[in-house]
Formats: C-alpha cells, sequence, structure tokens
C-alpha cells in the first residue's frame, strides 16, 4: 500500500512539473511584438521552451506538447495561427534535443550551454521556416533571418539564467 502511494506521489509530482513549464511557456508566450514585414510574432516562448528545457530535461518536450495542447482546446496561449504552426513543431523537437542534452550531462559548462541553446534556437527558426515555404516563396526572409539577432539574445539570455541557477 505504501509502494502505491509513493508511486502516486511521484507522478503527481511528474505531472505537475510537466504542467508547470507549460505554463511557464504561456505565460512568456504573452511577451509579443508583431514586425510589419513577417507574419510571425517575436514572442518571448522560445527563450521559456529552452529554460524549462534545460530544467526539465527531456520532458521538457512535454511541457511543450502541453502547451500545445492547451492552446488546441481553446484556452488563449498560442500567439500564432496556421502560419507559424512550423514553430511549435519546432519547440517540441528543440526543447527534446536540449533536454536530452542537459539530462545525459552533455551540458557540463556555460559553453556547451550556450551551444545547445544555438542549436535548439536553429531548430526551431528552422522547422518554424520550412512550414512557411508551405505559403509564401520567402520563408527565410520573413521567418527565419529577422529572428537570428532576436534569437541570439534568447540564447545569451537562457544561458546566463542557466549559469545562476545551474551548479555545474
Amino acid at each position: 500500500m505504501e509502494l502505491i502511494k509513493t508511486i502516486k506521489n511521484v507522478i503527481s509530482k511528474e505531472i505537475a512539473v510537466i504542467i508547470g513549464g507549460a505554463l511557464f511557456i504561456a505565460l512568456l508566450s504573452k511577451i509579443a511584438m508583431f514586425l510589419p514585414f513577417t507574419p510571425v510574432p517575436v514572442t518571448m516562448q522560445t527563450l521559456a521552451t529552452l529554460l524549462v528545457a534545460a530544467a526539465l530535461g527531456k520532458k521538457g518536450a512535454l511541457s511543450v506538447i502541453t502547451y500545445i495542447a492547451m492552446g488546441l482546446m481553446g484556452l488563449p496561449v498560442l500567439n500564432v495561427g496556421l502560419l507559424t504552426g512550423g514553430y511549435l513543431i519546432g519547440f517540441v523537437i528543440a526543447a527534446y534535443f536540449i533536454g536530452y542534452l542537459f539530462e545525459n550531462k552533455i551540458v557540463k559548462n556555460i559553453y556547451t550551454a550556450f551551444i545547445s541553446f544555438c542549436i535548439g534556437e536553429l531548430i526551431i527558426l528552422t522547422a518554424g521556416s520550412l512550414w512557411l515555404m508551405m505559403f509564401t516563396k520567402h520563408a527565410f526572409a520573413a521567418g527565419f533571418f529577422p529572428f537570428l539577432l532576436g534569437g541570439l539574445f534568447k540564447v545569451c539570455l537562457a544561458t546566463y539564467i542557466t549559469k545562476k541557477i545551474k551548479r555545474w
């Protein structure tokens, strides 16, 4: 009986952590700015995705999936429409990739954290741009290149925050 109670507690904590990560992404997604030359908004959900993946490991991808599910269920968490669905797919892939690196101790210091976040950001921008190609022939001009500088800022911020929180 005690074993069942322990298992329930562990499962409850895991679910709470995953939902907490999804809520963190949803919160930061509300920080958004629309640029006149692209249908893709600049949001801080990318930063949230990087941080959730670093904190939760591969479970960070489950937080992203939960975040997307919340939006698909009608909760007002997504700042995107059909044109930006590829970025959401990229969030899941990047969160899993970064989470894997952190969970398996491949990320060992600030430098490897920075590199993993850079790769994650590139995964997100590439997935978003590839999806955007279905709607415009200028997908990389509208969905990749304008976001590189902001992406680098988010990567640096994620690296700084991670350095302050993690103990290597």
